[in-house]
């Protein structure tokens, strides 16, 4: 399973998973989506990794760090897929993203779980962040920017 791989058409509803590999944690969200409705959540794993304690002072991430990460993704791959998840929507933000060796990183979860970790821009997550806020505290939320 990874990014891509379904083939179910999403307007019959599927169940998801969609893969957040932050700076301090990595979340597996498990919705059912249908389209024209809102993602309904089933299932949520949360994985303290801190990742953006595993760059070295070059700013790589160690090789115990991507240990680590190759690991947590594995292991809510197999969440998802036990969930009964046709696919894995994957993203990592910061951390990984600004790392130097961030291609390598990823090169090697896919090579070693399946999982396409697309590196989200900075200019997205800071967009999905505000909206995710606004969503939750209402429209009295605004952007002073």
């Amino acid at each position: 399973m990874g990014f891509g791989a379904s083939s179910t058409p999403y307007s019959a509803g599927v169940r998801l998973g969609v893969l957040d590999v932050g700076s301090n944690t990595v979340h597996l969200l498990v919705v059912d989506a249908h389209v024209g409705a809102h993602p309904t959540p089933t299932a949520s794993e949360k994985t303290v990794l801190r990742l953006s304690e595993h760059l070295d002072a070059s700013g790589c991430v160690t090789d115990a760090g991507a240990d680590e990460l190759v690991g947590v993704v594995d292991r809510a791959n197999t969440a998802a897929s036990v969930a009964g998840c046709s696919d894995v929507l994957a993203f990592a933000t910061s951390a990984l993203r600004d790392a130097v060796n961030s291609e390598a990183v990823v090169a090697r979860v896919r090579t070693e779980t399946g999982v396409v970790l697309h590196l989200l821009p900075g200019d997205d997550e800071a967009r999905y962040t505000f909206l995710a806020a606004r969503r939750w505290y209402g429209c009295s939320v605004h952007w002073h920017g």
